[in-house]
């Protein structure tokens, strides 16, 4: 029974994945995943939001997910190139506007990144909506060497907006299916041993 329950999530992530239901999710939000089996290798990204400038998508995400003033919070940003997959030796600097008054709130310095998954800790000091603007000098790349990429992000802090279906089945329902099955399986496992020695 347990074996069966675990083979139908399976085929349900499978067949989910493989129809493509997913395409319309990630283009606006990158699953944070790329994996390439052929040589055993996976790179795990930020996932939130994203942008394509021009053959580059990056991807921005608040943490935590809804950020308040006076608390600790990070920007997280992923550049990927045409295959999904991280770029080696990126120059990266952030610009924080308030979206209401378009003032510049704080600018964070060009500083090297050896892989383009960045991360600025950032505490904020009013809640507010605002906008951030992520500039990268992509090291070796024909245009954006010497000229930044630049993309902008809106976000609010300290206010909750009304999470997506679709992140709330990937944020909450999937992971909580996952440790319910695991758990359910350590259970049905430890019940079938006991009720063996009872019998023996």
């Amino acid at each position: 029974m347990m074996f069966g329950m675990i083979m139908t999530f399976y085929i349900v992530i499978v067949t989910v994945v493989e129809s493509g239901l997913l395409n319309n999710y990630t283009d606006s939000h990158y699953f944070g995943i790329n994996i390439q089996w052929n040589n055993v290798a996976a790179n795990a990204h930020f996932f939130g939001v994203t942008k394509s400038v021009e053959s580059y998508q990056i991807a921005f995400q608040t943490f935590p997910f809804v950020p308040f003033a006076g608390e600790n919070s990070t920007l997280n940003f992923s550049i990927l190139d045409s295959n999904n997959s991280n770029i080696n030796n990126v120059y990266a600097a952030l610009i924080l506007k308030d979206k209401d008054t378009g003032g510049i709130v704080a600018q964070i310095p060009y500083k090297f990144y050896e892989f383009s998954d960045i991360t600025f800790p950032y505490r904020f000091q009013n809640n507010a909506r605002y906008v951030a603007t992520l500039e990268a000098k992509i090291v070796g790349d024909p245009k954006y060497d010497r000229k930044p990429l630049a993309a902008d992000f809106d976000f609010a802090v300290g206010s909750s907006p009304v999470m997506p279906f679709k992140e709330l089945l990937f944020y909450y329902v999937l992971p909580a299916s996952v440790i319910l099955i695991i758990v359910s399986a350590i259970y049905y496992i430890r019940k079938k041993k006991h009720t063996k020695n009872i019998h023996i």
